[in-house]
């Protein structure tokens, strides 16, 4: 992480404001043009000390896009604990019971690298993890071969810099937008790459 001073704070507090402004008036976000999904549960995990609220917006636009938002159940993330990494999974775990669809799980930050841990733990639950501005280079369990990944990143993030929110799977896919690190839950760019990667097919496990 890089130094991050008053200023730096003062502009990923505002930032997120004029990107969510944005967001409401693009057609992406009301599904003009999006491909429409098939129904899959959707497990959305915010970043740290964030809670389900924030990540509204997203998870009325993936209903709308054709999916099921499953909220986290989280008022405030706490941080790294295997108790949250098995009380996610038995919540992603859930959906697939009820659905019999495996979960894709999209995830803000921490979240996002939470969500790969999940996804480590119980990959026959789990398809794809696309990870928003999250610090993957924490990452220290192997990706398995029948989970997708997708990471987003941008080099304005002064949260969380590129290089260390990037998937380093050979496998998975890495994508540059511009933005804040906040303001990835209310980019227009992260919702169109979002709806192509969460239509994206399943691996091919060889």
């Amino acid at each position: 992480m890089d130094e991050f001073g008053l200023a730096d704070l003062a502009d990923e507090l505002w930032r997120p404001t004029a990107e969510l402004a944005l967001l409401m008036s693009d057609p992406v976000y009301w599904g003009v043009g999006v491909t429409r999904g098939d129904g899959r549960p959707v497990l959305v995990l915010p970043g740290l000390y964030g809670g389900d609220h924030y990540l509204r917006p997203l998870r009325d636009w993936l209903g709308r896009a054709g999916y099921t938002p499953v909220p986290s159940g989280l008022n405030r993330n706490p941080g790294w604990s295997d108790s949250l990494i098995r009380e996610l999974g038995d919540r992603a775990e859930a959906s697939f019971q009820s659905g019999g669809q495996r979960v894709a799980i999209v995830g803000h930050s921490l979240g996002g690298l939470q969500g790969r841990s999940v996804a480590a733990r119980r990959p026959g639950v789990i398809r794809h993890v696309v990870a928003l501005g999250s610090p993957l280079a924490m990452a220290r369990r192997p990706l398995p071969r029948q989970v997708r990944m997708t990471a987003l990143y941008s080099r304005g993030d002064r949260i969380v810099s590129h290089p260390a929110a990037m998937e380093r799977d050979p496998r998975a896919t890495n994508i540059e937008v511009t933005g804040s690190h906040i303001g990835l839950v209310f980019n227009p760019a992260v919702y169109r790459e979002l709806a192509r990667a969460l239509r994206a097919p399943d691996p091919e496990v060889v």
